[in-house]
């Protein structure tokens, strides 16, 4: 695979690999999971004048129209360090290519320039897994929709300047009726209603819609025509997972491999002992595993492939695998992996997350399952 990717592409990737290593990593010491505004906006301008912004977006919105393949070799990187996770800014929703030039000018755009923010709500307390099930609703009067509901699990919402909203046209069920809009911050009737502490030292928000009034302008998809978007979007998520998480995986591997070779007990080296090596080893397979696996498939997305039932594959094995490299790089630095003087059990509870979000593995798995014997 290796041979694959065109130079181009190693040549971004190192670039992005010495900004974390020089920019970030040093200043893990003093900052855990997000960087102030005074820190943060000046790396962001030096990415900007590194031409490291907008990566997948299309250069005729202002973007650097990166390839899938690409952009699986940044998230490796960007994710070695918990801080450079939400750097990279310029990220637009897929689902405003086709829209209206309306929403383009008024939300693409201004994305691209950095000049606000965007927050995506589909999960619901009984509808997270199970997008099919969502309970929000949008019914129609006159130009505008009247949204009702509640989504919770959202990321970014607090600080969002807009957020695209999955809602159900009225009187329909499962897939049928779904329907994408986008609603501004401080519209009437939508309120970040609660902002939840999460395990991997991030907060996420509940939102609530009661009787949010919605330019039918506003309406992103056709009514009923969510469903498809929604599946093209989450897959692409599902294959960058994996190389956010192979991230996660080789900068604990590295730190273990070092400690290993540093770390003298009972007159050896760590790294002497054929436990210690068994586990480096193990890690390194399924890395090299999972790596293939990414590489690969977003190959042949580039090419026009529908992997579909590949994502999920990758979504499940790759969060997994990264576990248990975490876990035995931890292991393997003992009392000092457990602390918070190092990065690796602050990884270790953020890769836990990633297991549930974007679709539990189980469900992953029981689809996999139903369509290999449906086939």
């Amino acid at each position: 695979m290796d041979a694959l990717i065109p130079e181009e592409l190693r040549m971004l990737q190192s670039t992005v690999r010495q900004f974390v290593e020089n920019e970030v990593l040093p200043l893990e010491t003093e900052y855990q999971d997000e960087l102030p505004p005074e820190i943060r906006d000046p790396l962001q301008a030096r990415l900007r004048e590194l031409g490291i912004w907008a990566l997948s977006v299309p250069a005729e919105y202002g973007g650097a129209d990166i390839s899938t393949l690409g952009m699986t070799l940044v998230s490796e990187e960007i994710y070695k360090s918990m801080l450079s996770r939400n750097l990279i800014g310029g990220g637009v929703n897929p689902l405003l290519y086709n829209a209206s030039d309306y929403l383009k000018e008024k939300y693409l755009h201004p994305v691209v320039r950095g000049e606000v923010k965007s927050a995506g709500a589909f999960s619901e307390p009984n509808a997270a897994g199970d997008l099919g099930g969502i309970e929000t609703t949008a019914e129609r009067d006159g130009d505008d929709y009247i949204l009702n509901g509640t989504k919770v699990w959202i990321r970014g919402a607090h600080e969002a300047d807009h957020v695209f909203v999955l809602a159900r046209m009225k009187g329909t069920q499962r897939h049928i009726g779904t329907t994408w809009f986008i609603v501004d911050a401080g519209t009437p009737g939508f309120e970040v209603s609660r902002r939840i502490p999460m395990m991997g030292d991030t907060t996420l928000n509940e939102l609530s819609f009661t009787d949010c009034v919605v330019p039918a302008a506003q309406r992103v998809t056709a009514e009923g025509g969510a469903w498809e978007a929604a599946q093209r979007s989450l897959n692409r998520a599902r294959f960058l997972i994996g190389a956010e998480v192979l991230g996660m995986a080789e900068r604990c591997q590295a730190m273990a491999m070092n400690y290993s070779k540093s770390r003298v007990t009972f007159g050896q080296p760590l790294a002497e002992r054929q436990a210690v090596q068994f586990m480096l080893a193990e890690s390194e397979i399924e890395m090299y595993a999972t790596r293939a696996m990414v590489h690969e498939a977003a190959r042949r997305v580039d090419l026009g492939e529908d992997l579909q039932r590949e994502a999920g594959m990758i979504k499940v094995y790759s969060t997994e695998m990264a576990g248990r490299v975490i876990d035995r790089a931890m292991q393997i630095h003992g009392a000092a992996g457990y602390s918070k003087d190092l990065v690796i059990e602050q990884f270790y509870r953020a890769v836990r997350a990633v297991r549930i979000f974007e679709g539990p593995n189980e469900i992953h798995r029981w689809r996999l399952a139903r369509n290999m014997l449906r086939d």
